[in-house]
């Protein structure tokens, strides 16, 4: 279902499906497994996070919203 199907749904359709561009960008932005990973968040279900540090089995990250964790997935 493109951008013109979507627009069936009216003001819902932003929160039903990310637009083409949207995705696009998604899909073609690097993901660099040594550097970043997905941590729970309370507010959202998983939060993208920077790692700063490693010790062994155990790594520490920084989220966007300046909140750190010490369990990636």
């Amino acid at each position: 279902m493109g951008d013109a199907a979507m627009k069936d749904f009216g003001a819902a359709a932003p929160y039903l499906r990310k637009s083409d561009r949207e995705r696009l960008e998604a899909q073609t932005r690097a993901f660099d497994m040594k550097k970043e990973c997905f941590v729970p968040d309370t507010d959202e279900e998983y939060v993208k996070a920077s790692i700063t540090s490693r010790d062994g089995d155990k790594v520490t990250a920084l989220t966007a919203k300046g909140k750190v964790s010490d369990g990636c997935y």
